[in-house]
């Protein structure tokens, strides 16, 4: 004789299961509930409850059932795997490290639990392990793509780049993101560089690297350009703005430098995660999540003074930024910013790191078609790069 109890928990689990497959998450957790009020602590249920909730978004509910899964299955990949996600989600990527290392003892023939494992090393900056943790799961699976791309990734991070050139043509060979992986040979190989790097990629690059940015680049990298170029503001004879720009603010590094020279004070910037962190400094007046160029060809907003610290080394194409700043500089106005000098005539070139490098010659001639008069120039240390210091360009140039 069937116990009606255990037949309703059934009925609710399989259809809380057919919602997750339709994707219809909330649906799913809320017959997932139903499930467990009748059978509490089932594994399965805990389960797919917790992947319910990680597809709406929410990983600190999630967590817990996951953690109740592996105590009463220790080995559990599944929950390994989606407990990792929680962790990445919550921003830490030590702990979601740890669980996916259990994750590949468990089941070590999972080609995307290594993947996966190996993108987490690299966000930890052991790109040697990462690299490892990418050839696992291509000896497993020789034909995924994203794994090709992400060992070109570590093979370049440890200064072997014929290996990551070769590692990329073969995640294109695979179908893998044309336009980022060519982005990538691009700065490898020396050939015609993209305008820009895709979009997406900048975005999730500083939404990833937006909770460690100030720490690693001010007391690592010995990042200086914020206070240079507020010293070269200084210099050129304005001693106060109406209203400023930080573009490509990032997490406002900018901002306490520019707050005592600007009544108004607005930041623009691509990453959400990074304009949080401008947000806490309380030193802003306004935010705008956008690209660079479009806000600037889109915006009501005018200001006397912009400043760009560090921005131009993800931008190649300088000449849709300088059309925007002159449609938004008042004159008399100041754009000062930075940049990682090119060699030779060259526009602008994409460099093995992954940042662009823009010739003067170019900077010069943009400045005279948009009505712009050098007013301070100067070389000096940007940051560092591998302990050696980066040697950049400051530029204030003066609306006309």
């Amino acid at each position: 004789m069937s116990d009606p109890r255990f037949d309703a928990a059934r009925d609710h689990f399989l259809a809380g299961l057919a919602h997750l497959q339709a994707g219809r998450a909330a649906e799913a957790e809320a017959a997932l509930r139903e499930s467990l009020a009748l059978l509490p602590g089932r594994p399965s249920t805990l389960l797919n409850l917790a992947v319910a909730l990680l597809r709406q978004g929410r990983p600190a509910e999630a967590l817990p059932l996951l953690d109740q899964v592996l105590v009463a299955e220790p080995g559990d990949a599944d929950a390994l795997g989606h407990r990792a996600v929680a962790l990445q989600a919550l921003q830490q990527p030590a702990e979601a490290q740890a669980s996916l290392e259990r994750l590949v003892q468990a089941a070590p023939a999972r080609p995307e639990a290594w993947f996966h494992l190996g993108q987490v090393r690299h966000q930890q900056g052991d790109a040697a392990g990462a690299l490892a943790a990418y050839e696992r799961c291509l000896a497993l699976r020789d034909d995924h793509g994203p794994a090709w791309s992400q060992r070109g990734q570590a093979l370049k991070d440890l200064g072997r780049i014929d290996q990551a050139a070769a590692s990329f043509e073969r995640a294109l060979a695979l179908g893998d993101d044309p336009e980022l992986n060519a982005y990538y040979l691009a700065g490898l190989r020396g050939g015609a560089a993209p305008a820009r790097p895709p979009r997406w990629y900048v975005q999730r690059l500083f939404d990833d690297y937006a909770p460690a940015f100030d720490r690693h680049l001010v007391e690592t990298l010995g990042y200086c350009a914020p206070e240079v170029l507020q010293r070269l503001i200084v210099g050129a004879g304005t001693a106060s703005f109406e209203s400023a720009l930080d573009l490509g603010c990032g997490t406002g590094l900018c901002g306490p430098l520019l707050r005592p020279l600007a009544a108004r004070l607005a930041g623009v910037d691509l990453s959400a995660a990074m304009l949080d962190a401008a947000r806490g400094r309380g030193v802003y007046e306004a935010l705008h999540q956008a690209d660079l160029v479009e806000h600037l060809m889109t915006t009501g907003g005018r200001h006397d003074l912009i400043v760009a610290a560090d921005v131009f080394i993800y931008v190649g194409d300088l000449a849709p930024v300088f059309d925007g700043i002159a449609r938004v500089l008042r004159p008399g106005g100041l754009l000062a910013f930075s940049v990682e000098p090119a060699a030779g005539e060259a526009a602008f070139v994409l460099q093995p790191s992954l940042r662009y490098a823009h010739g003067e010659a170019a900077i010069r001639a943009l400045a005279a078609q948009h009505g712009l008069a050098v007013a301070a120039q100067e070389r000096g240390a940007l940051r560092a790069d591998e302990v050696h210091p980066v040697q950049g360009g400051y530029w204030v140039l003066r609306a006309g």
